[in-house]
């Protein structure tokens, strides 16, 4: 078990993305699905998703240290706060949830984020650039969908929805695969 949490930041950093990976297909299956699912197993999922997102924000950091200022070491460590938190007070008190608008700020927050990083980091080869086109597409329609809740109080039509399902689905594979990807490469690379 030490050796699992103390491991190398590169070996969590491609754990956690295959977990996260993981987890929103299962996330899909169960959406899509329209399965229902106990409440004890959905908050399980949830925390494991927060906590893969979690993990992937902070290793985000190293993987790209040599990229950008140091200050966004902690910048990081709020943002994954931020993420964790809301995930357990979402886990918690079940009236916060998406549907309701809840966690619409908690996604805007991490997706405007995100798109910062992913466009900061755009062109360095530290990420091959069709996980960075997957992943801003993907943010964009995070931003989008979070950001109609937040401020305007607008609620995306069912029509359309499909749109930023995929847009889900993409940001799951530039940000999951891509991570493990850019992870691999920086391990092979590595002379550590």
């Amino acid at each position: 078990m030490k050796t699992f949490f103390t491991q190398p930041i590169g070996q969590l950093g491609r754990q956690n993305s295959l977990g996260f990976i993981g987890i929103n297909v299962v996330l899909l299956v169960v959406f899509f699905g329209e399965l229902d699912i106990s409440r004890g197993l959905g908050n399980l999922i949830n925390f494991l998703w927060g906590f893969s997102l979690f993990s992937l924000i902070l290793a985000g950091y190293y993987l790209v240290q040599d990229q950008v200022p140091n200050y966004w070491r902690e910048a990081s460590a709020i943002l994954g706060g931020v993420i964790i938190v809301g995930t357990l007070i979402e886990i918690s008190s079940p009236e916060y949830t998406l549907d309701n608008g809840g966690f619409a700020p908690m996604y805007f927050l991490w997706a405007f984020n995100s798109l910062i990083y992913v466009l900061t980091m755009r062109g360095t080869g530290i990420f091959r650039p069709i996980y960075e086109y997957l992943s801003i597409f993907g943010y964009i329609s995070i931003l989008g969908a979070s950001g109609s809740t937040v401020f305007l109080d607008y609620t995306i039509p069912e029509s359309i929805q499909p749109i930023f399902g995929l847009g889900w689905i993409a940001m799951v594979v530039g940000l999951g695969y891509g991570s493990y990807v850019a992870w691999g490469d920086k391990l092979s690379s590595s002379t550590d």
